[in-house]
């Protein structure tokens, strides 16, 4: 058994993890990242075809993707065009979010090629869903599905091999959100080895704030107290899904909420039940006099001056909040896995030179047995 972070090791983007079982060589998500710059980098797949393990990617058996943020699903197509033998696996909502990020998006409002269009439909088209608990069998090994919060469709995967029991988190959460529950209680399961994506695994300060959205939410309803409509920009469309189903939670006044077709598209491939009568399809033939909430994923400009949308009409907000475990819902995760080793990947640096990592902390625990591995790209690990 090996391990290979092909992207998404000591550092966040471009997800992508090469697992390999016997003779079953496994990928386990493909995303991109964006750098400083605002540069897409991509999977060193290179490093992976000139590893002891495989000259190709038509040597893949099987891709698992954990869940649809695009530095993890992202450069899904592109792999999956050249593991011409492997099967694609995902839960049905990830599926319906995936297709819509990387082809819906893609292809609704270009003239590609068409050769290009129909070869990335071909693929996700053929991709597999799965379900939560269930466990398929495959050539020489295992895996189960169970739901890991984080957004609606996110899964974590159990596979076992001779015995062994490895765990990948994907992304994860431990309490509930308006849009999806916690993830499944894994006590009890005595995983091995659990490859871990900790985004705040070296961050010991770290406390997310669970308070700030609400604070985001009364500010904007301030403003429309006071006649101000408010434009919300959104980076992640789920983000914004959750973001609608709080506002409407708290709209006590009937304010009208306008989203654009990106967000419905998403709700829709959700099927969440949070359109109402106070919400509704941003229009730009028409927008109202009265103040409203404007959710959109198209970043303000000052430079739109159209007849329906003037940005200094609006008072302007970046939406923003975490959707990942902080420092100590990492460490309750830690406890209630006990995994014999847990490679670390998906990790951000360190912000503060006095904060210490997982490692260190969990040497204070008596009952925990896991030992820390911090792996980095293009480092290869003998499980």
């Amino acid at each position: 058994m090996h391990l290979m972070v092909l992207g998404g090791g000591q550092n966040v983007g471009a997800s992508c993890y090469f697992l390999k079982l016997g003779q079953s060589n496994i990928i386990l998500d493909a995303g991109i990242g964006i750098d400083k710059e605002g540069l897409i980098y991509t999977p060193n797949i290179h490093a992976l075809k000139t590893s002891p393990f495989i000259s190709s990617l038509s040597q893949i058996n099987e891709i698992f993707i954990s869940h649809a943020h695009l530095d993890h699903v992202g450069y899904l197509t592109h792999v999956a065009k050249e593991s011409t033998q492997a099967n694609t696996y995902m839960t049905a909502v990830t599926k319906a979010l995936t297709k819509y990020q990387l082809y819906d998006k893609v292809y609704k409002n270009e003239k590609a090629k068409e050769l290009e269009r129909l070869a990335t439909k071909s693929i996700l088209d053929g991709i597999i869903s799965v379900t939560y608990t269930k466990t398929i069998k495959f050539r020489n090994y295992t895996a189960t599905f169970f739901p890991a919060g984080h957004i609606p469709g996110a899964m974590m995967i159990l596979f076992e091999y001779r015995n062994h029991k490895i765990l990948y988190t994907g992304d994860y959460s431990i309490s509930d959100s308006p849009l999806t529950n916690g993830g499944f209680d894994l006590s009890g399961y005595n995983i091995d080895t659990m490859i871990m994506c900790g985004l705040h695994a070296k961050h010991s300060s770290y406390v997310k704030n669970q308070n700030a959205i609400y604070k985001i939410i009364e500010k904007i309803y301030k403003q429309i107290f006071i006649g101000k409509s408010v434009y919300c920009q959104v980076n992640q469309l789920t983000k914004g899904v959750e973001f609608l189903k709080l506002l409407n939670d708290f709209n006590q006044h009937n304010t009208l909420i306008y989203i654009d077709e990106n967000l419905l598209n998403v709700i829709e491939k959700l099927e969440i039940p949070i359109l109402n009568n106070n919400v509704r399809l941003y229009n730009p033939e028409y927008m109202p006099d009265l103040p409203h909430v404007y959710i959109t994923s198209r970043k303000a400009s000052k430079n739109s001056h159209n007849s329906s949308l003037n940005y200094f009409d609006y008072f302007v907000m970046n939406i923003d909040f975490s959707l990942h475990v902080d420092f100590a819902e990492i460490k309750s995760f830690v406890n209630q896995v006990n995994a014999r080793h847990v490679y670390m990947v998906h990790c951000e640096k360190q912000f503060n030179p006095m904060d210490y990592d997982i490692e260190q902390a969990m040497i204070r625990e008596s009952d925990c047995r896991s030992q820390f591995i911090f792996i980095d790209n293009q480092e290869i690990y003998k499980l």
